[in-house]
């Protein structure tokens, strides 16, 4: 990872090949490099990299002239060859054509600015999406060589290519691997802090001793883990991230060598990682990973993830074929457990990509790209009409004897040029972009987001800009230079036929409009309907009642919970203490609610079918709840009972199913009195008592999940971690004082977490569509006000050419009325023709994105139809402007060319 005393590398490189004299090369590397130094005390981040990268390019500039200037005047002795010459007339043009154009761009500086403003506002927009997909899909971990690193997963044959890993597979793994030069794992451990404070969950991992050094890290203070603390009894070492040693450690520097409490056993810290570093999924603690002998040989519990690095000249696919070799020598030594078992091999920045990650990037690059589409056209139609206004001028130069392809380069070095003025003004509007994106979700949500908080401008992504720039200024200084340079352009704009051609003379800026309104209408259609998804999903939950509910979460910590035993003497107690309170009317337990963002699944087999293999067993969600749970979370009684004090432990397993659940394994049959069995948990069959309406559990991995199987709580007590929720009499946020005096009256050194309204709840499990929404508004915004100012663009060129034809017209009896309706006509076709474009266009769209985003969003057509009506009346009204500048002037000043 670069250091910010390291400058530029592809600035370093741009300045060392203007010289020729390596002596000089190293003298101005080195002042330039110490002044690099000497200003990084004052300044840091990418104010200090664009100062070296403008001022390398300014010296490589000079120095590369002053080289060609010597080469010159060392050529003049010899004649010069044809190559020469013709080299020496195409430089001598291209400098002609830049202060050409210079001088134009300065004798029009309005229609410059708007130009320039319009391609900045869509370049700026791709500029910062391309810097959120660089972040988040190609360089969300931006650790040393991490393009070196992979991680393993189990694969099921025929089920999921992505699965943590047993204590033995790992094992086996990093003894027998070859293509990998070091292996390390890590478990989840939600860690419980008490001392020094109130206690607190903190989000921690069990790691091996090569992680930090797996990933180049070197900690802040103190020291991170050697081989000895994974050893058992000598792994009491803790190492905390620089948050939580600045926030419950006060930053102390000798916090090092001290003991802190972690689950109730005493830890010692021996280091503390640097800032920024959180990983994995925002962690903030590590301790060692030490197997017991029984865990070393375990193949069944799989809670580990395991990366490496590729060793010397190693690749993917080499690894890949070892493991693959590995897998399948497992698979014969331990068919039970690694019979249907592969591994999966994957770059650290693709392996914990999410199934959202992808289409939420790729939906708002097509949006952004949508609003440089019509940029473009906006700015092509502007050209367009500038070139028509330069007639003389280019048919002069066609007299004196310029080449069609002499003129169509002056008109694409100007529009290069535009393009560079805009990319001048993109990159701020970049920048802001990112740190607007960077702070606009709680810190607590980012940190589980990988690469997120690497959203800044960087290096590359700021040289993209120009490069962009570059390529759409050649692109749209096409439209006008053909146009201008077709055959029969000049005879075809003549001032007499000018006067009486109007806009049918203006056949490629009305395409050009129709393009523009017909993409505005498909990002607004978006737009509208991201909004609306987001809102259905916030406003109906599904399935149950979210007002007048509290909820909050009880990490259970081991050792003390280890055991089914004391989790359940914990929940009984606890919801008995709930209870109790006047404000409360309904208390439950259960191991996941509606919008925690995660939802809990198992295999399961039904008594009635033959049990298929592990890999082919159905999967539904799988919730452990207390007897009052449907109750208080109003979700209704399809068929059957709820849960009572009877059931449970030492009674028959009873089990109640979701509607869609019963529906889907007993189509047409009454579920009650069948059994299904719970794989994972090796119990014995369970008897269905009841069927309960589907409960919608949303997550931005796997999309809606309504299929359920809910156990009593008495029989399969939760462990780790707990959710509470209640309903009040009063206002919920009032009775948290309350749950959390009770909870501590239960066991004090438990903390609460995530009190809040189950109505919050569901609205933060919305937040990533609701920004996915908002930046769709503003892409679509963006849109829409491009797309009115080229309607208004070109109905203005429209009326100013037929200034003469209107005088005409009304000087003969026409009125200003009848001018106007011809004039609004004209802009009413062209509206039209985008309209119904950008309808089939916003339809392709709206089933893109449905898909996209796991049926969240629905096509609806009073969304449709809302934004098509109201960009019509907009686009009418800003057609409407310039018609009625027109009918306003007196018809005498027209006809005597006043």
């Amino acid at each position: 990872m670069t250091t910010p005393l390291t400058p530029p590398r592809a600035a370093e490189r741009l300045l060392a090949l203007a010289f020729s004299d390596s002596d000089l090369r190293d003298a101005v590397l080195g002042d330039l490099h110490e002044e690099y130094v000497a200003r990084a005390a004052r300044a840091a981040g990418l104010r200090l990299r664009v100062w070296y990268c403008i001022e390398a390019l300014r010296l490589a500039v000079r120095f590369t002239l002053r080289r060609l200037g010597r080469y010159a005047r060392r050529s003049r002795a010899a004649a010069p060859s044809t190559d020469d010459i013709r080299q020496e007339t195409l430089m001598s043009g291209l400098r002609s054509d830049l202060k050409l154009a210079f001088r134009t761009l300065r004798q029009q500086p309005g229609v410059s600015l708007v130009t320039a403003v319009t391609l900045a506002l869509g370049l700026g927009i791709n500029a910062t999406v391309l810097g959120m997909m660089d972040a988040m899909l190609f360089r969300p971990f931006q650790f040393q060589d991490a393009d070196r690193l992979v991680v393993l997963w189990e694969t099921v044959r025929g089920g999921s290519e992505r699965e943590t890993v047993s204590q033995a597979n790992f094992l086996d793994w990093r003894a027998q691997a070859r293509s990998l030069e070091q292996i390390e794992a890590w478990a989840w451990l939600d860690a419980t802090l008490t001392g020094r404070g109130e206690p607190e969950r903190v989000q921690g991992f069990r790691v091996t001793s090569g992680f930090f050094d797996l990933l180049g890290i070197v900690p802040a203070l103190g020291r991170t883990f050697v081989p000895d603390d994974e050893r058992l009894g000598r792994h009491r070492h803790v190492v905390v991230s620089d948050g939580l040693w600045k926030r419950r450690f006060g930053g102390d520097r000798h916090v090092v060598g001290t003991d802190i409490e972690v689950d109730g056993v005493a830890h010692t810290v021996v280091g503390v990682a640097p800032p920024g570093f959180s990983f994995p999924v925002g962690c903030e603690l590590w301790v060692p990973l030490a197997l017991t002998p029984a865990q070393a040989t375990d193949r069944e519990s799989r809670p580990l993830t395991v990366a490496g690095r590729l060793a010397g000249a190693q690749s993917l696919p080499s690894a890949q074929a070892e493991l693959d070799t590995i897998s399948r020598r497992l698979a014969q030594e331990h068919p039970r457990t690694n019979g249907d078992r592969g591994v999966s091999v994957r770059s650290l920045a693709t392996a914990f990509r999410e199934g959202s990650t992808v289409p939420f990037v790729a939906i708002l690059q097509a949006a952004a790209a949508l609003v440089l589409l019509v940029a473009c056209a906006n700015v092509a139609g502007l050209l367009l009409a500038r070139a028509m206004d330069r007639q003389r001028e280019l048919a002069i130069k066609t007299a004196l004897g310029a080449s069609r392809a002499r003129i169509v380069r002056q008109f694409v070095v100007e529009t290069v040029l535009l393009g560079l003025l805009a990319a001048a003004v993109a990159v701020p509007l970049a920048s802001i972009g990112l740190d607007a994106l960077r702070v606009s979700i709680p810190p607590e949500t980012a940190r589980f987001v990988e690469g997120w908080d690497n959203l800044r401008l960087d290096g590359r992504v700021a040289a993209a800009i120009p490069l962009l720039a570059i390529v759409v200024g050649l692109l749209i200084g096409l439209v006008p230079a053909l146009a201008a340079t077709r055959p029969g352009f000049n005879d075809a704009l003549k001032d007499g036929d000018r006067a009486m051609g109007g806009i049918r003379r203006q056949r490629g800026r009305q395409v050009l409009v129709v393009v523009e309104i017909a993409l505005a209408l498909a990002l607004l259609v978006a737009a509208g309907l991201t909004v609306a998804g987001g809102r259905r999903l916030t406003a109906d939950p599904g399935g149950f009642d979210a007002e007048g509910l509290l909820t909050f979460q009880v990490p259970l910590p081991e050792p003390k919970y280890a055991e089914p035993g004391p989790r359940r003497e914990f929940v009984a107690a606890l919801i008995a203490r709930m209870q109790a309170s006047p404000m409360v009317r309904q208390a439950a337990i259960a191991n996941v609610l509606p919008a925690s963002g995660w939802s809990p699944s198992m295999s399961f087999v039904v008594d009635h079918d033959p049990a298929p293999d592990l890999a082919r067993r159905p999967r539904s969600g799988f919730r452990t709840v207390s007897t009052d749970f449907f109750e208080a979370l109003r979700v209704p009684v399809v068929a059957g009972r709820t849960f009572t004090t009877a059931d449970r432990e030492g009674t028959q397993p009873v089990a109640i199913v979701s509607a869609s659940l019963a529906e889907r394994f007993w189509p047409g049959q009454d579920p009650i009195g069948k059994r299904l069995r719970l794989d994972d948990t090796r119990e014995e069959w369970r008897h269905i008592v009841g069927i309960v309406g589907d409960v919608r559990m949303f997550n931005w991995w796997d999309g809606e999940d309504a299929l359920a199987v809910y156990v009593p709580l008495r029989q399969a007590p939760p462990g780790g971690l707990v959710y509470a929720v209640v309903r009040t009499h009063g206002n919920p946020a009032a009775t948290t004082a309350s749950i959390r005096e009770a909870i501590r009256s239960v066991d004090p050194l438990l903390p609460v977490t995530h009190a809040r309204t189950l109505r919050e709840a569901v609205a933060e499990s919305g937040a990533g569509l609701g920004h996915l929404a908002l930046l769709m508004a503003v892409c679509g915004g963006i849109g829409l006000l491009l797309s009115l100012l080229g309607i208004y663009s070109v109905m203005a060129y429209a009326v100013s050419q037929r200034i003469h034809e209107f005088g005409v017209r009304m000087a003969l009896g026409a009125t200003g009325r009848e001018v106007l309706r011809l004039t609004v006509t004209e802009a009413l076709a062209l509206t039209g023709c985008g309209l119904a474009l950008g309808l089939l266009l916003a339809v392709v769209l709206g089933r893109l994105l449905s898909s996209a985003l796991f049926g969240l969003i629905t096509l609806q057509p009073t969304i449709i139809l809302g934004v098509g009506l109201g960009l019509a009346a907009v686009s009418l009204a800003a057609a409407c402007v310039p018609a009625r500048r027109a009918v306003s002037l007196d018809p005498a000043i027209v006809l005597r060319g006043r």
